[in-house]
């Protein structure tokens, strides 16, 4: 009866490694790509990097980032990773020509409205989210970190790590590369290797993104005006 309890709980739980790809202060980068991996088995997941660097054709090194692979290891890496019983989502923020600062609040932005999408393909299930630590400064991480918090709720899981301490957050950056790349026109084999693992594909302005925080936030903190009476 324990055994099944643990088993229960273990499924119910859907662990979402989280990455990006474009950067946001560089003005020539015109999309931001936010990608989530969820799976419920992240030792599968851990298999297909293991699997990948395992290769025949040279010595792989141990962190997988789709910037600094090969198109051999790309093939072998999106090969495997379509074996894998995941879900993928996807949020394009377009840019329109701007510099934005890589602060805290704006990251956590980009990354609030893929995880609500999150939130409601998974309604009743504990949502652990893994992001690639994205800040060095721990003041940084506790900023991006509570304001995910107040506006996601406080039951979620969330934790910043280092992509060398766990490697399947890599299948994030993989993923939003390969998306990267296709929206671009550089090249769209790898996304579309995906494509069929892809739930949610979703595309925002970031002035509209902007907007609807600070609204959602001056809603909150109005304070309540008395209706008067009515004669």
């Amino acid at each position: 009866m324990v055994d099944n309890l643990k088993m229960k709980n273990k499924i119910n739980t859907t662990y979402i490694y989280v990455d990006e790809s474009g950067t946001l202060p560089d003005p020539t980068d015109t999309v931001v790509i936010i990608a989530a991996v969820a799976t419920t088995k992240p030792e599968k997941l851990e298999y297909t990097t293991k699997n990948t660097r395992n290769s025949p054709y040279k010595k792989i090194p141990a962190e997988i980032k789709f910037y600094r692979s090969g198109e051999k290891t790309k093939k072998r890496f999106f090969k495997n990773l379509t074996q894998q019983q995941i879900d993928i989502f996807i949020l394009e923020v377009k840019k329109q020509g701007k510099s934005i600062p890589d602060s805290p609040l704006n990251y956590a932005l980009l990354c609030w409205q893929l995880l609500i999408e999150c939130q409601n393909f998974y309604p009743s299930t504990t949502l652990d989210i893994i992001f690639d630590k994205h800040f060095h400064k721990t003041s940084d991480q506790d900023k991006f970190q509570n304001i995910l918090i107040n506006l996601l709720g406080e039951n979620l899981k969330i934790q910043q790590l280092d992509s060398q301490q766990n490697s399947i957050i890599n299948t994030a950056d993989m993923v939003a590369g390969s998306f990267l790349w296709s929206k671009t026109g550089k090249d769209t084999q790898f996304y579309d290797s995906i494509k069929d693992k892809v739930v949610i594909e979703k595309s925002l302005q970031w002035q509209k993104l902007a907007t609807k925080y600070w609204r959602q936030k001056y809603k909150k903190t109005r304070p309540n005006r008395r209706k008067r009476p009515s004669k």
